[in-house]
């Protein structure tokens, strides 16, 4: 187990979003989570935490399952049709076979059980720093069909070692594509985004 300054370090400037209805939990465990995090959003139901979701940068998600409104299986499964690598720990009261295995369906990085230590927490913790970190240097580059690679600290296209030139409006249809890796797109939104952006190019 890491050093606990490390650990703040590498956690401070991540901002994480946790779920809970019941306050006098959600007050507690924050408190716990503060000590590794600087920025906590706060959510007491999934449909809330939606829309927290959708407006503000979130890297972490912690949840509590049974909420009103939405419950916390819901609103994983929403929050994955949009983004596939966001780090989900769910807390539970139940050692529930069929909670844990939808959850594990969804991806979710860790499952704690209540009452839970301070070294479960920090456990898993760990290891989404760790992912984090790989996730990170993998987003630099993206391997596409037929061997192109897409380089987001260059902004430019590669195949089999040679640069690839492209055109102003295909430049940003790739810097939009590669700074969104891990949101999933429609046919339909890259078509119009691609309308726009073409639409831009002929203003300019």
């Amino acid at each position: 187990m890491e050093n606990i300054k490390e650990l703040q370090n590498k956690c401070k400037n991540l901002s994480i979003l946790y779920v809970e209805d019941d306050e006098k939990v959600k007050l507690q465990t924050s408190k716990v989570l503060n000590i590794y995090f600087d920025k906590i959003l706060l959510a007491s139901d999934g449909k809330k935490a939606i829309d927290i979701f959708n407006n503000e940068k979130i890297d972490i998600i912690f949840t509590d399952v049974n909420m009103p409104k939405m419950d916390g299986i819901s609103m994983i499964k929403l929050i994955r049709e949009k983004n596939l690598n966001i780090p989900i720990v769910v807390f539970s009261a139940y050692d529930n076979t069929e909670y844990l295995l939808k959850t594990i369906e969804y991806g979710i990085d860790g499952y704690i059980l209540k009452p839970f230590k301070l070294n479960q927490i920090q456990s898993v913790i760990e290891k989404i720093i760790k992912k984090l970190d790989s996730f990170s240097v993998q987003c630099n580059t993206i391997n596409l069909i037929d061997n192109f690679i897409w380089d987001n600290n260059t902004y430019s296209l590669h195949k089999d070692s040679k640069h690839i030139k492209l055109t102003k409006n295909e430049t940003r249809l790739f810097k939009l594509l590669g700074s969104s890796k891990n949101i999933l797109f429609s046919s339909e939104d890259i078509e119009l985004e691609y309308l726009m952006i073409t639409i831009m190019i002929i203003k300019e």
